[in-house]
Formats: structure tokens, sequence, C-alpha cells
């Protein structure tokens, strides 16, 4: 995050199957930042927001009744593109030109003027009141509101904010243990401001996942001691009890359902072969299959899951929606007619599942796609 010489094929199989995947959606991929934002907060920064330009609103030609694209964004801009909370405003990263800041920006979903948010890089809170950043090898949380600013003692580690704001995690890792699966983390919470800061425990050769029941536990994957089970759990906050929810080694890429009822994942180089592949589960570890198809996933909505699956077959990606529980799923985009080319797997649905935010591998701009329902 080894396989024995009887699945040599099998892993080399794999290895190219997801290679392949990630040129076929545009590149290498990378995790966009799942904060969003409140485009109200933009008045309560001390530095106002400055118009910068007016991008295009571009459709591109597609049958009757299928969805249209447009673009959003010009000059091939805007890497990490998000949504604020009421799916009404796209932020991204952008230094538009040579005498402009580099930045976060931001434009409505509908098009219009491009918005300088603020200078400074962060990780913010979801109701974007809050942003953490480092300066000078220290970390701060601060409040947009009115500028005040705390410092949290770890040592400029990045910080992350719970779903409420009013928690953050950081995690500090072993020195000296570069292999994944042997490499250990201290998970760490605190209050926002810094208070009450405390190790809540151990993982060794996993991750920190994120928040669920209330804020009252965490989710995590790895192994808890050196010789245990590994696989996702449960971690309780007050003690830092440990609770297996499903024993699997290698979980990679979990992502959180919006309000942390669903967890998907892939498993990829198990020994058991009929393991590898796309997951889900509940989070309290009452029900967890594998599904029939296996690629780049976000989720649309509680228990709605969006798949964009390998198909070199097809001109362009095919967006499948499937149903968390019963795993039925249904092909919401067919790109026989539309058309859509996601750079670097750069995509994000909007909190109301009504949408798609995508960076285009054709032209490095924004596009905005309207999701049908199944």
């Amino acid at each position: 995050m080894s396989c024995p010489r009887r699945i040599v094929g099998y892993v080399v199989f794999v290895g190219m199957f997801l290679c392949v995947m990630l040129v076929h959606l545009g590149g290498v991929a990378y995790a966009s930042p799942s904060r969003s934002m409140d485009p109200r907060s933009f008045l309560l920064y001390p530095t106002p927001p400055v118009p910068t330009r007016t991008p295009i609103r571009t459709p591109t030609p597609t049958a009757v009744g299928e969805p249209t694209p447009y673009r959003l964004t010009e000059g091939g801009c805007c890497p990490y593109p998000s949504w604020s909370p009421d799916s009404s405003w796209v932020p991204f990263l952008d230094r538009p030109g040579a005498y402009e800041p580099a930045g976060l920006y931001a434009v409505t979903a509908s098009g219009g003027e491009v918005t300088l948010i603020v200078e400074r890089a962060g990780n913010f809170s979801r109701d974007w009141s809050r942003v953490t950043y480092t300066d000078s090898g220290r970390t701060f949380v601060e409040r947009w509101a009115d500028g005040e600013r705390w410092e949290i003692p770890n040592e400029g580690r990045e910080v992350c904010f719970s779903p409420s704001g009013q928690l953050i995690e950081w995690e500090v890792m072993s020195r000296g243990i570069e292999f994944p699966d042997l490499r250990q983390q201290a998970i760490w919470i605190a209050n926002y401001n810094g208070s009450d800061a405390h190790e809540v425990v151990t993982i060794m050769g996993g991750n920190f996942v994120g928040w669920v029941n209330g804020e009252g536990e965490i989710l995590v994957t790895g192994r808890l001691a050196p010789y245990g089970p590994s696989g996702i759990w449960r971690i309780l906050l007050e003690d830092g009890a440990g609770q297996l929810l499903l024993e699997m080694d290698r979980v990679r890429s979990p992502r959180l359902s919006p309000d942390g009822d669903w967890l998907a994942f892939t498993v990829a180089f198990d020994t058991q072969q009929e393991r590898n592949g796309l997951w889900v589960m509940r989070t309290d570890g009452s029900f967890s299959q594998k599904l029939d198809l296996f690629g780049a996933y976000r989720w649309r909505r509680e228990g709605e899951l969006l798949v964009i699956p390998l198909d070199l077959e097809q001109p362009g990606p095919t967006l499948w929606q499937v149903d968390a529980f019963t795993g039925e799923s249904w092909r919401l985009i067919d790109p026989q007619h539309t058309s859509w080319q996601i750079a670097s797997n750069d995509w994000q649905p909007s909190p109301d599942g009504e949408k798609i935010v995508f960076r285009s591998a054709e032209d490095q701009n924004l596009w905005i796609l309207e999701l049908p329902s199944p």
C-alpha cells in the first residue's frame, strides 16, 4: 500500500491492467481534495475576492437525450476541482498568469466569472469556516471569519478535519521503515484549536480512513499488532479500543460515503485471487461484497457508487452507478454518445449527486457533466 510464485502470472496481469487503466483515464491517478466550500465564506475572509476572467460555457454535441458536457474554464488551468456544500460552486487551484497570484479560485457550476478566493493553500473544514496550513515548519488552523489562528502541537504535520470541523487528525510515522506493509503510524486526535491532543492508536501497514458513528469512532486499515490480523477497523476515540470489521490484506484506496455509512476500497495482489477487485461494505461491519465492476470510483450519494471501468474497446470512459447493497448496476454515460476524456483521474461528483466536474484530458480545462438518473 508479495505473492507466491504460483500467482506471478496473475500479478503481471493485474499490474498491466492497472497501468493501462490509468493511461486510459488520462494519466497517473491522484486524490482530489475532498473538502468543499461555502461561497458565503468568501465574504468573511479579510482579503476580498478578485474577479479574474470569464470562461465560456461550451456544450459538446451529443445524441438526443444524452448528457451534454459544458466547459467552465479556459487556458488549461485547473487541477484538483472540488465542490461547495450546496453544489453551486467549483473551487480549484490555479495561477492564471505570470502577474497573477497562485491560489484557490472558484467559478459557479453554471459558468461565469472565475474568482480568486485566497492565495494561501491548505486543507479546509467541510463548511469552509476554517483552514489548516503549514508555515515555517509549523501547523496552524485559522478561522476565516476573523483571521484568528491556533498553532497545532504536531511539528508541522498535515492535518485533516472531521466532518463537523470540531476535531482534527494527523499521523506520526515511524522512522526508517519504508515498506508500506511494515510502516507504523500513530494516529493523533485533537480539538480544532489543538487542545486535548492525544494519540488514539498505532496502526501497522495501513492508513487513517475517516470518522464514523457521529465522530465518536474512526476507521483505519492495517494491523493493530505486529502479528495480528490485517483489515478494516473501527477505533473508539474514548479509549482506542479496536473492532475488526473485515479481515482483509492489502486494502487500498478506501473511500467513505458522504455520511460515513459505507466504504468502498480495492484489494490487489492478494494470494486468494478471488478477493482481488473492488469492494463495498457497511462501516458497522454488517455487510460487505465484491462488485463485478472494477475501475476508478467515487460516491454519488449514500450507498450509490459511481464507477468508471477500464474498457479499451470504448472511445472514452463509461460511467456506471452501482447499488452498494444489491450490487445492481446501471450505465449512466455511454461514450458512443457522450464525449468526455478525464485527465489524471481528476473528477468529483457534486454533493447533491446531480453533476460531475472533471478536468479534460483534451484541453486541461474544467467541464461539467450533468448526471441522469439510473
